[in-house]
């Protein structure tokens, strides 16, 4: 038997409510709710008020956010790794990326699905990693990763800084709408549902020690969001 799947499941209920004198229905009940507060959380907003939100809250947790379109987004990279002096570099692999890989003198090297612990290793040494957000939420400035091959999360998480490009068409309210998308998925079938989904909200940080805050406890110390607005 596989870990967590349930044999006899039906038999065994069965037996028990014909005990009880009961019938069973083993359809899972439909859930309605009479208050659904987080459907109106931004409802109303503006396109551009929504990116001012992102805007924002990006700032309040110590993210970089940078804006510009598909055309020039060679350029701000390049610039964005000069300013956060990388010399190693790791990113997804991802086409868009591979398209517009800046002409810098850092070294890019790409995830490797196939040799994790290699990839990992180079993850370690990067200054700097770059991926590409699946969704974006206004009201936390978090994004949002779906996991699959060459697409670790450890390029987020091990390097110095973390970059994240995040298309302007990604951009949602907040998690209601990436939850009801991911419902979508699993309903679809077990392929279609990403087997992980990593949620990030700038660079790591904890207040844990007196209040203090304290920036990069055990995560990349920078993050920059590369916000493009023809994407």
């Amino acid at each position: 038997m596989n870990p967590g799947t349930i044999t006899n499941r039906e038999d065994f209920l069965n037996r028990i409510a014909k005990q009880l004198g009961r019938d069973v229905d083993l359809t899972p009940p439909k859930r309605v709710y009479k208050h659904r507060p987080q459907d109106d959380v931004l409802k109303d907003v503006s396109e551009e008020g929504l990116l001012e939100t992102f805007r924002m809250v990006a700032m309040r947790i110590h993210t970089d956010v940078v804006e510009c379109d598909s055309a020039h987004l060679d350029d701000t990279l390049r610039l964005l790794i000069e300013r956060y002096e990388g010399s190693a570099i790791i990113a997804e692999q991802d086409e868009r990326i591979k398209s517009w890989a800046p002409k810098t003198s850092a070294s890019f090297d790409w995830w490797d699905a196939t040799r994790p612990d290699e990839s990992r290793a180079l993850a370690v040494k990067a200054d700097i990693g770059i991926t590409i957000a699946d969704a974006a939420f206004a009201e936390s400035a978090t994004i949002v990763q779906y996991a699959k091959p060459g697409k670790s999360r450890t390029i987020s998480l091990l390097p110095h800084d973390h970059i994240a490009i995040i298309p302007k068409s990604a951009l949602v309210p907040r998690m209601t709408q990436t939850a009801k998308q991911l419902s979508a998925l699993d309903k679809d079938g077990d392929l279609a549902s990403p087997n992980g989904v990593n949620f990030i909200s700038g660079p790591s940080n904890s207040a844990d020690i007196e209040m203090n805050l304290i920036v990069g406890v055990h995560g990349p110390v920078r993050v920059a969001y590369v916000l493009v607005h023809d994407l």
